[in-house]
């Protein structure tokens, strides 16, 4: 099936659609031997032999999604220099190359996506969509209604969209907490760095949301493909005004 250079280029996780085409403008992708930097230039990959500066892209394959419930102690990474286990592991056997949407720390629990499926993977990522991720947090400490506003107001500037984060008490024991906390955008140990910042370090953490879909009826380390439905419900959260998307 023959498709547009910078879709090609994008469902193959080399790059956004915009980066695709400004490689193709910049004379740096070939089909078939041939320099091709017109952005309506069309190819099948399946049969057409298609570089970037020189090297062939990665097969086309069949778009697969993956949902896993992640233990704590795996690496989110495709593979360690340290020789550290990966979430990859836990896949096995898989002849499909996928890769984590995003990255759990490697003593976060909880969803995790995986895809071969590039283009969807960034638009899930971009800030722009504002997609939801929620986690609950076992805290040191049992913190007041004053400190989660604070926790709140860190991610919450005046230049920051509204609901950009939410924070509420889901339970507390004799001296920790558990926080839920809904976010519109991942960063590195961003839910550790604000609770410590607020004086409640983190002693527990997962992941029990993340663009609608959760790890209910999934054991810890286990994983289960997608649903059609779940996969029309995350292409729909990229596919909408990101404005609305937010409100999903």
């Amino acid at each position: 099936m023959r498709m547009r250079l910078q879709k090609i280029l994008a469902q193959s996780g080399l790059a956004s659609r915009r980066e695709a085409e400004a490689w193709i403008r910049a004379g740096r992708v070939s089909v078939n031997g041939k320099v091709v930097n017109a952005l309506g230039s069309q190819a099948d990959p399946r049969l057409d032999r298609i570089q970037v500066n020189g090297k062939s892209i990665p097969r086309f394959e069949r778009k697969v999604y993956f949902l896993l419930n992640k233990p704590a102690s795996y690496m989110t990474t495709c593979e360690d220099e340290h020789g550290r286990r990966t979430v990859l592991d836990l896949l096995q056997p898989m002849k499909f190359r996928i890769f984590p949407v995003g990255r759990l720390d490697w003593d976060t629990e909880g969803v995790l996506l995986l895809t071969n499926d590039g283009a969807l993977a960034q638009q899930l990522l971009h800030p722009r969509y504002r997609i939801q991720r929620t986690y609950l947090v076992k805290v040191e400490g049992i913190p007041t209604a004053e400190t989660l506003q604070r926790l709140v107001a860190s991610e919450t500037g005046p230049r920051q969209l509204e609901n950009q984060c939410e924070a509420r008490i889901a339970r507390v024991g004799p001296r920790h907490a558990w926080i839920e906390i809904d976010l519109r955008e991942g960063r590195n140990r961003q839910v550790r760095r604000m609770c410590e910042a607020v004086g409640h370090p983190v002693k527990r953490l997962r992941r029990i949301q993340f663009a609608g879909l959760t790890v209910e009826g999934l054991a810890v380390g286990q994983f289960r493909p997608l649903t059609r439905d779940e996969i029309r419900a995350l292409k729909h959260l990229v596919e909408c005004d990101p404005a609305t998307a937010a409100g999903r």
